[in-house]
């Protein structure tokens, strides 16, 4: 029976995505070299890769030309098969969080810092932790240096009054509004080199989803305040939400997120999942308290 188009391009953007992982040349693979190599129309190719990415099976560049990689569910294991993989913390990082976990550590290893990432799901499913676990990863695998900073800015805290947020975000220099007596970094500046972790991103104004988007596209920024000086720094940005993004986040800011991670309910984990969590939980509290509270 012939495979139909479709189940070819992804086994093929697979066993590209294996080979250059194994390497350590992880790039990706254009369109137009799949269209050559399998004799299938292009804009074909195109249609069935988006669908691909829609599925959580690839993720895409935003680069020209667009590349495509497979997200593996051992490749990535079978490069740190000789170190601590500090997901494996992550209770069902091989059970329901399999597919998240590994989206994540694709993002790491991509070549470039642009493969930002939405983490999707309810408060309370773990995603604050799940963000300081991919800034470790990224920490073990050499990504970015150790002790590099972990910043985490949490956009509801200022909700009520956009320019403030984004006086935080971006900086601002003295005098640009009352009460600024002296220059003051960001959470940009102060994550350069490392990850900056915005938390409820759905609270970030319309204006400053803006400005985050021209930093992301153009790699700078300037703070609040400054006419014409623009500063450059180099960020990994994580985003959580508890909203729908289709709905919360403008579709010109959703393009610069090119990778989303939904964390499920707690109620739809396994039982054993679950299980695992409180006896972690009464563990962690029983060294907190220093009593012996669980057997």
């Amino acid at each position: 029976m012939i495979k139909n188009n479709k189940k070819r391009i992804e086994e093929r953007l697979e066993r590209f995505t294996e080979k250059y992982v194994y390497s350590g040349n992880f790039k990706g693979i254009t369109t137009l070299q799949i269209a050559e190599e399998l004799g299938i129309r292009r804009n074909l190719v195109s249609q069935y890769l988006n669908e691909l990415v829609e599925e959580g099976k690839a993720i895409k560049s935003k680069t020209r030309p667009v590349l495509f990689t497979y997200v593996m569910h051992n490749a990535t294991r079978t490069i740190v098969h000789n170190k601590k993989d500090i997901f494996n913390e992550l209770v069902g990082y091989n059970g329901s969080l399999r597919e998240a976990v590994e989206k994540c550590k694709a993002a790491v290893y991509y070549p470039s810092k642009d493969m930002s990432i939405l983490l999707t799901g309810d408060s309370g499913v773990g995603k604050s932790y799940i963000a300081g676990l991919i800034h470790k990863y990224a920490e073990d695998e050499g990504k970015i240096k150790s002790g590099s900073p972990f910043i985490i800015f949490n956009c509801a805290d200022y909700a009520d009054n956009p320019e403030l947020l984004s006086a935080n975000i971006f900086g601002y220099i003295k005098g640009s509004f009352t009460g600024a007596e002296k220059d003051h970094l960001g959470a940009l500046e102060l994550a350069d080199g490392g990850y900056l972790f915005l938390d409820e991103v759905h609270r970030l104004s319309a204006e400053g989803q803006e400005k985050l988007f021209v930093f992301m596209d153009k790699g700078l920024f300037k703070r609040v305040g400054e006419s014409k000086a623009e500063r450059n720094v180099n960020v990994r940005f994580i985003f959580a939400t508890t909203e729908d993004p289709q709905q919360a986040l403008l579709q010109t800011f959703r393009r610069r997120i090119p990778l989303s991670v939904n964390i499920p309910k707690l109620d739809d984990r396994p039982i054993d999942e679950r299980l695992i969590m409180i006896y972690r939980f009464f563990k962690e509290e029983s060294i907190e308290i220093e009593k012996d509270i669980y057997k």
